[in-house]
């Protein structure tokens, strides 16, 4: 199937909204989604954007029965490793069910991991749940490394009150 792998617009933001609500229904997690296609506009569309992202759009002749063309997306950022340096991380790989198979995600995230070579990061690193085997077993089948396994690291996380809170402990000016 032919697509395209191109740098989203302002304009593609109402989708990858919709993608990311399919992403989280795919992950039991729909509750979880508190981000509207505003705040992606402002955040990735921004003079300084705290993250980018790639969009797979197909012609219309394969466009979905709801008339989608815009079929998956990789949002990504930028972090640095004490010990490596740069780094690229991607937050969501995902594409839609019925074009799954297609080449798509692996396009999408072979793009993701040019943009940060041309970038000169040394790495790019993911997340994937624990229950996701089909996702982790493509990730791994294209040279990934289980950390989890391998190093023993856990990834962890402070939101909501626990992150007020220890912005509190924070010392004086």
């Amino acid at each position: 199937m032919k697509f395209k792998v191109r740098a989203a617009r302002k304009e593609d933001c109402k989708d990858i909204s919709r993608m990311i609500m399919e992403l989280a229904v795919y992950e039991k997690m729909p509750d979880q989604v508190k981000i509207s296609h505003e705040e992606l506009e402002r955040d990735g569309f921004s003079p300084n954007p705290f993250y980018e992202c790639l969009i797979a759009e197909v012609p219309d002749e394969h466009k979905t029965k709801d008339g989608y063309t815009i079929v998956g997306y990789a949002l990504y950022f930028y972090t640095y490793s004490t010990w490596k340096g740069r780094s690229v991380y991607m937050e969501d790989l995902y594409v839609m069910p019925d074009f799954r198979g297609k080449g798509i995600g692996k396009g999408l995230m072979a793009k993701v991991a040019q943009v940060g070579v041309e970038k000169q990061c040394v790495r790019l690193q993911l997340s994937v749940l624990e229950w996701n085997k089909p996702s982790l077993d493509f990730y791994v089948s294209k040279g990934a490394e289980d950390l989890t396994a391998k190093e023993g690291w856990h990834f962890l996380r402070f939101d909501g009150q626990t992150l007020d809170t220890l912005a509190k402990e924070a010392p004086k000016d």
